[in-house]
């Protein structure tokens, strides 16, 4: 095989490691990989972190794991998707709201007694690194992740 052909089938196939890479081509496609696949993402390993969440996000993350490393609770008291301590979601549905933030509609349940409450929780996306990468995630009652970390652990955060 001719040398040139061997470099042209390298750079494809950097080109499409670098795609898979991503969790997903579009917005909707990432944030529905993100929360399939990274619901809790707060406890995701950091090598999972680095390739799924902005780097300002990152970053106020990684301060919240070394709170946490003690043993105590630090900004993340309770399920972001949720902004509750129980319950959980069900038959989520995601729907792109503008070019970057995609909600996610779906039917939150106490217990099966219960009967379910439709929520939407919002992924706000950034493009870094060539991917859609979450750079929030703003919860049913309307607080932004970001912000309540960046108050916790900066004493700042976007109003």
């Amino acid at each position: 095989m001719p040398l040139i052909a061997l470099v042209a089938a390298g750079l494809l196939a950097g080109a499409g490691d670098a795609r898979a890479a991503c969790l997903g081509a579009t917005p909707v496609a990432t944030a529905g990989a993100f929360y399939r696949d990274h619901y809790t993402f707060w406890n995701d390993p950091l090598p999972s972190l680095e390739r799924i969440v902005s780097a300002r996000l990152l970053r106020l993350l990684k301060q919240d794991r070394a709170c946490g490393d003690g043993g105590e609770v630090c900004a993340i008291n309770a399920d972001p998707w949720l902004d509750a301590q129980d319950g959980e979601a069900r038959d989520p549905r995601f729907v792109a709201q503008g070019q970057n933030v995609v909600q996610v509609r779906y039917r939150f349940v106490l217990g099966d007694a219960q009967p379910s409450q439709p929520q939407i929780a919002r992924l706000r996306l950034a493009r870094e690194g060539g991917c859609w990468r979450v750079d929030d995630l703003v919860g049913p009652n309307g607080g932004s992740l970001r912000d309540a970390l960046a108050r916790f652990h900066d004493g700042t955060g976007s109003h």
